[in-house]
C-alpha cells in the first residue's frame, strides 16, 4: 500500500492550492478513513484557501476540501463499505482522507456519488434556510434574494415542493431570471434594473412571509418595504455586499426576525436530519442541481472556474 495519496494542497493561505502528494492518513480514535468519491467545490474552499475565513484554520501545508463523499475504508462505527458524506474545515479533497464519526452522514442509497455532493453544503444551504432555520409554512409567500446561483435555486425548488403559496425570485441577468423561473418561481424581479424595488413591490401582493437572502446589502434593504408583520429573514450569504443598512423603524414595526444561517454552525443533529430528506427529493426529482464533474487531479482547472463561476451549476471534484 503506498505511503502517499493525491490530493489538493494548500501550501500557503493566499495563494490557489495545487494537487500533489499527501501522507497517507491514519485514523485516529473516534474517525473513519474514507475512500474520496467526490466533492462540491464551494465558494467556501476558496475563503479558506485565501486565509479569509471567519472560523478557526489549520496551519499549513494542509489538504482543502470542506466536504467529501466516499467510502469507510475503516471504521470503528460504521460498517465497512458505507457511503457517508463529510462536513468539515478542510481535509477532504484527498484520495483517502479522514474524518471525525460525528461529522459523517450515511448517504442514502441509490444516490450517486456526485450527486450526494452537490446536496451536501450547496444544497443544504438552499433546503435548511427554507425547511428548519426559516420554518416555512404552506401557503407563506417566499422572496428569494440570489435566486440564480445553486443556493437560490435550492431554496425555490424546497418552497415550491413545501407548499409555499406564492414564490418571488431576484436575480441579476435574464438567465438567472429564467433559471429561477424553470426552478419554480411565480414571478422574477430583475436586481440590476433601476426599478428593482418597484418590481418587488408589486410581485409581493399583500407581502412576503420568508426572505432567503443570499447576498445581504442594498437587495436586502429594498425587500424590508415589501415584508409582512411577523416575517422571517433567513441570512445566508453576503454576495452583494459584506454591510446592510436596515431602517430600525422598519424592523421594530413589523416584528422582523432575521435570522443567521451556515452549515458549519448548524447542530450536528439538525445536519444528520435534514441532509437525508434533501437526497431524498433529489433521487424524487423535486430538487435537481446542474452538475459539472471534475476529476480531483485537475482540481486546479475546478478552482479558476469556481472563481468565476456564473452559470448556476455546481462544480464536483470526482475521483
Amino acid at each position: 500500500m503506498s505511503d502517499a495519496v493525491q490530493a489538493v494542497v494548500i501550501t500557503e493561505y493566499g495563494t490557489a492550492p495545487a494537487v500533489g502528494g499527501w501522507p497517507r492518513p491514519t485514523a485516529r480514535f473516534g474517525e473513519s478513513l474514507i475512500q474520496f468519491e467526490a466533492g462540491g467545490l464551494n465558494p467556501a474552499d476558496l475563503a479558506i484557501a485565501s486565509g479569509r475565513f471567519y472560523m478557526p484554520l489549520p496551519e499549513p501545508p494542509c489538504v482543502a476540501g470542506v466536504e467529501a463523499v466516499g467510502i469507510v475504508l475503516e471504521s470503528d462505527r460504521l460498517p465497512i463499505g458505507t457511503r457517508v458524506w463529510s462536513l468539515g474545515v478542510t481535509g477532504r479533497f484527498a484520495e483517502v482522507f479522514c474524518a471525525p464519526d460525528d461529522q459523517l452522514v450515511v448517504v442514502p442509497e441509490g444516490i450517486a456519488a456526485a450527486t450526494a455532493a452537490a446536496m451536501g453544503v450547496a444544497g443544504l444551504a438552499g433546503w435548511m434556510p427554507v425547511m428548519s432555520r426559516g420554518a416555512m409554512v404552506p401557503g407563506e409567500r417566499v422572496l428569494v434574494l440570489g435566486a440564480s446561483g445553486i443556493v437560490g435555486q435550492v431554496a425555490v425548488q424546497t418552497a415550491r415542493a413545501a407548499g409555499a403559496g406564492w414564490i418571488v425570485a431576484a436575480a441579476r441577468s435574464a438567465d438567472g431570471c429564467r433559471r429561477a423561473r424553470l426552478a419554480g418561481a411565480d414571478a422574477v424581479a430583475r436586481l440590476t434594473d433601476p426599478d428593482f424595488d418597484l418590481q418587488l413591490a408589486d410581485a409581493a401582493g399583500d407581502g412576503f412571509d420568508l426572505v432567503i437572502d443570499t447576498l445581504w446589502g442594498e437587495p436586502l434593504q429594498a425587500s424590508l418595504a415589501a415584508l409582512r408583520t411577523g416575517a422571517r429573514i433567513v441570512h445566508v450569504g453576503n454576495a452583494s455586499a459584506p454591510m446592510a443598512s436596515l431602517i430600525g423603524g422598519a424592523l421594530r414595526g413589523k416584528r422582523v426576525d432575521i435570522r443567521g444561517f451556515s452549515i458549519f454552525s448548524e447542530p450536528a443533529e439538525a445536519i444528520a436530519r435534514d441532509y437525508p430528506l434533501l437526497c431524498q427529493a433529489a433521487a424524487a426529482g423535486t430538487v435537481s442541481i446542474g452538475i459539472d464533474e471534475v476529476r480531483l487531479d485537475d482540481a486546479v482547472r475546478a478552482w479558476a472556474e469556481q472563481a468565476h463561476q456564473a452559470s448556476g451549476r455546481k462544480i464536483v471534484l470526482t475521483a
